[in-house]
């Protein structure tokens, strides 16, 4: 019997989840809007309702903020390793080794007893901005920098990033932007984890394996090529000519269409908002302008919506995060979902085991070696 019409699994509920919720054009973490979080909260009390079920109090929020903090120190050998990482490789190559590197040096790698793998959980939540900093770092020839305990997640990633206290404003879009990314349900590489996970494989595992689905064109990927798309073309006015010339010859316009969403993405209106705000205080209208052009005449022409990946990746430039970084600091915000759905996973297990449908030969008689 055909089953093509589940190529790519599309629309095949594989695992029961109560973690986030996609209806229609609308995007959910544990029953609360995006829309609601983008407004009121910020990412730590994403990460607490994502992995516990409901938003913290202010002592149970202080406590994982200082839990943060405390994680966010890497072992000695760690550091040193950072050091001797070709500057040329991609830093999406980078985080995904040292984050598996990490289990090297914890001995609650393998205990996948409930406490042992939140407090693995918090480490490695704390942990991938040092990494991803301390790389970055690195290959600019300079020294890294060491998170402050007074600070916000997002406010450190810059910190350790520009070796500069960053301003309010770059501080607030940033986080804005890890919430938006922190969990989207089951896309390619929170699937991965899961299937990670449902072998009885350790967190650490499970998590690089989601980094090294991530870091494909079509999932992770896209945010820096269609940054470089906005890049690429010279002026505002420029834009629709560019794109119309690009479809005529079957090129790829990256930031649009979605699997789930087909009458627009949730989070692209947060993220435009905020990057004409970004652009506009660093002086990037032009990119801003360009963005929104195109998306205009991707709607007009092939009636495509913008996606996530096309104002995040505005956003993440405009405050100074190198374009082959994009999909890093995607990794870093989607970790709380990863090990969200990980934990959820572990609490029900049942291993992950599909079936393909066969397309080959049959029946076929064996040739002996000496009439091949």
């Amino acid at each position: 019997m055909s089953t093509d019409h589940h190529a790519g699994l599309e629309e095949v509920k594989a695992v029961p989840s109560s973690i986030s919720h996609i209806e229609g054009q609308s995007l959910s973490y544990r029953g609360i809007s995006i829309e609601d979080l983008a407004a009121n909260s910020h990412y730590e009390e994403v990460v607490y309702l994502l992995w516990y079920g409901r938003l913290p109090g202010a002592k149970e929020l202080e406590r994982m903020k200082s839990e943060i903090s405390e994680y966010s120190q890497l072992p000695r050998e760690i550091r040193e390793y950072i050091n001797h990482i070709p500057r040329q490789v991609h830093p999406m190559t980078a985080l995904r080794t040292l984050v598996s590197s990490l289990a090297l040096y914890d001995h609650e790698s393998d205990d996948l007893s409930k406490d042992a793998n939140q407090r693995k959980a918090v480490s490695i939540l704390a942990r991938m901005p040092v990494l991803l900093t301390a790389f970055e770092r690195h290959r600019k020839a300079k020294s890294s920098v060491l998170p402050k305990p007074e600070f916000s997640f997002a406010k450190n990633f810059l910190y350790m990033l520009w070796a500069d206290e960053p301003d309010e404003v770059s501080s607030k879009a940033l986080d804005l932007t890890l919430m938006m990314y922190a969990e989207h349900e089951l896309n390619a590489s929170t699937f991965v984890a899961r299937t990670t996970a449902a072998t009885m494989a350790d967190m650490y595992s499970a998590v690089t394996a989601a980094l090294a689905t991530l870091k494909g064109s079509l999932h992770g990927g896209a945010n820096q090529k269609a940054m470089e798309m906005l890049l690429d073309i010279a002026d505002p006015e420029d834009a629709e000519e560019w794109v119309k010339e690009k479809l005529s010859k079957k090129t790829r316009i990256m930031g649009f269409g979605h699997r789930v969403y087909k009458d627009g993405d949730p989070r692209v209106p947060i993220l435009r908002k905020l990057s004409k705000e970004l652009c506009e205080l660093h002086g990037y209208e032009k990119y801003h302008k360009i963005a929104e052009q195109i998306e205009k005449t991707m709607q007009e022409t092939k009636k495509l919506h913008a996606n996530v990946d096309l104002y995040s990746g505005l956003v993440f430039y405009a405050l100074g995060v190198p374009t082959d970084m994009f999909t890093t600091v995607f990794a870093v915000a989607r970790s709380a979902g990863w090990i969200a759905h990980v934990l959820e996973q572990y609490e029900n297990n049942r291993l992950i085991r599909p079936r393909a449908e066969y397309t080959g030969k049959r029946n076929e008689s064996y040739t002996p070696l000496d009439k091949r």
